[in-house]
């Protein structure tokens, strides 16, 4: 596995080492990097990997341990626990759509970045194309009162959308811009979940590693059902808040709940 650069600890973090490697280590169980199940290198590689001691790695190790995300067997290593994530929810694709609306009017985007790349197997995979073709990959941050507040990395097919331009992503919702350009979305799979901020996002929000972000997976489907769109949003936990109105169904048993 490749390392870049915001996945090495810092000491100009301010942050305690073993902290920054728990938190790289997070976030390669949540992005998939390390799936349920999987074996976690080895301390040594760990730690010629990310720079640092063994105690650091031991520390690192023990937190995700005692938060129940890996667990160690003697004489074999260090798994990652063989369940992560829930069972999704079904919601209303408008709610989606208000909901996004009611943020984009409250904040402003910068730093807007479009440019080609090769998508990973993983982003392949999810917008269903070859494996190894090109996407567009469009990445911006987001900003209350000039405070950064998330961020934000999609990945679209090159023939979705072709001509959108920073301009557009500025001055309107994603969702809006995908319309004005002829792709009607019908549905949208959401994953929320939650991490803590590595290195490069830490730098790009402005904030300390370590500190809790929400974590948005999105993949949006247009009427044919085509994925066109793979997204991860981050934003600061301060600055975020789900709304969920449920209602009970005809013959649901309250013994079943575990609300």
């Amino acid at each position: 596995m490749t390392v870049n650069s915001s996945e090495v600890v810092r000491d100009s973090i301010k942050a305690l080492r073993y902290h920054q490697v728990y938190s790289i280590l997070r976030g390669w169980i949540f992005d998939g990097t390390y799936p349920a199940g999987a074996k976690l290198p080895p301390e040594g590689e760990l730690c010629e990997r990310l720079g640092v001691s063994r105690i650091t790695s031991r520390k690192a190790l023990d937190l995700l341990v005692s938060e129940g995300l890996v667990r160690r067997v003697q004489g074999k290593g260090t798994f990652v626990a063989s369940e992560l994530n829930g069972a999704p929810t079904v919601g209303d694709m408008e709610q989606l759509i208000h909901r996004v609306a009611r943020a984009s009017s409250r904040s402003k985007v910068v730093d807007v970045k479009i440019r080609e790349v090769i998508g990973d197997p993983d982003i392949c995979r999810d917008l269903d194309i070859d494996e190894g073709g090109k996407v567009r990959e469009i990445g911006f941050v987001r900003t209350l009162d000039g405070k950064p507040t998330g961020y934000r990395q999609s990945y679209l097919p090159l023939d979705v959308a072709p001509g959108i331009t920073p301009d557009e992503i500025r001055r309107k919702p994603m969702l809006q811009v995908f319309e004005d350009h002829g792709v009607r979305i019908s549905a949208a799979d959401t994953l929320v979940g939650a991490c803590l901020a590595d290195t490069q996002k830490a730098m790009i929000l402005d904030t300390t590693v370590g500190v809790p972000l929400v974590r948005i997976r999105l993949i949006l489907l247009d009427e044919d059902k085509r994925p066109i769109e793979r997204s991860t949003r981050y934003y600061l936990a301060d600055y975020y808040e789900h709304h969920l109105y449920l209602t009970r169904s005809a013959g649901l048993n309250a013994s079943n709940l575990s609300i």
